[in-house]
């Protein structure tokens, strides 16, 4: 599927001030919802993606990480004021563009949760559209408990709000302090967070998953991402999630998650990193007991 535009007025955001308000975290710490001079509508950009058909025994990366990086760097190439510092989400929910779920996410019709968004700002006059301050759950998560039941960790609350401080998505993307070894044991092979709310919701069951590319395949080689090397990652999902620290602990759980024991050398390599070294501990320790 292409790449769908949306043109809407500025939203409120009133309950989205209320709830950072209430429950501060620090992925909405950096958000703002204040539009700047002259801005007079907001231009979305939703790009749909199919995700990866996850292999027994192999490390996987989720595909909604090459898609985003695809859509912020169109954003920034083609808009004058790229909006990247806006709470996407109840934008998408509040005019109807999407649903929210009780795992957190918005789903849109034919593209379920599996896409990524950005925005920018625009001086164009936006055509009306309905805007809801407190948009319902989507009607197809009333009766459906699915992403509560899969969460390994329990993060959903049920109501479409995620505990930050579980949820393996939100502790991946914190290098320090280590995450707790529970967590640690729950890597499986994903090199970030895990995804199993979005597999076991039913909105997304006509997303068809597809092979992984094999040079998405190469870069996340658990050899080279061990060694430091994410020069083939860095332009596929970014340069801040392909940190060389950030990688190495993320192949650090995989391997050991995976009981792969040719690893061992070159993890016991980086006990003594600043960063690495709690995460390269624990997993030598568990693949030691293999």
């Amino acid at each position: 599927m292409e790449m769908r535009e949306y043109l809407v007025p500025i939203p409120p955001l009133e309950r989205w001030r209320r709830d950072v308000a209430a429950r501060p975290t620090p992925f909405t710490g950096g958000l703002r919802a204040d539009a700047p001079e002259g801005a007079r509508c907001v231009r979305l950009f939703v790009l749909p993606y199919a995700p990866f058909v996850s292999q027994m025994g192999e490390a996987t990366l989720s595909a909604y990480y090459l898609a985003s990086q695809t859509l912020y760097e169109y954003v920034r190439a083609n808009c004058e004021r790229p909006a990247f510092r806006l709470p996407l989400k109840p934008i998408l929910a509040g005019y109807g563009i999407g649903r929210r779920g009780r795992n957190g996410l918005v789903a849109i019709e034919g593209m379920g949760t599996c896409f990524a968004v950005e925005a920018a700002w625009s001086k164009e006059e936006a055509p009306p559209r309905a805007w809801t301050e407190e948009p319902p759950l989507d009607d197809a998560c009333k009766d459906c408990g699915r992403c509560l039941r899969a969460c390994p960790v329990q993060a959903l609350d049920g109501a479409g709000y995620v505990d930050t401080d579980r949820c393996l998505r939100a502790l991946a993307a914190k290098n320090a302090p280590a995450m707790p070894e529970a967590a640690m044991a729950l890597t499986g092979n994903s090199l970030w967070g895990c995804d199993l709310c979005q597999r076991a919701c039913p909105r997304n069951a006509a997303v068809r998953p597809v092979p992984m590319p094999e040079d998405v395949r190469a870069a996340i080689s658990l050899d080279r991402l061990l060694a430091g090397d994410t020069h083939a990652l860095a332009p596929l999902i970014g340069a801040n999630y392909a940190r060389k620290a950030r990688m190495r602990i993320r192949a650090c759980l995989v391997a050991a998650c995976l009981g792969r024991r040719e690893h061992l050398p070159a993890i016991r390599a980086l006990e003594g990193d600043p960063l690495v070294g709690p995460y390269a501990k624990w997993a030598a320790r568990r693949l030691e007991a293999v």
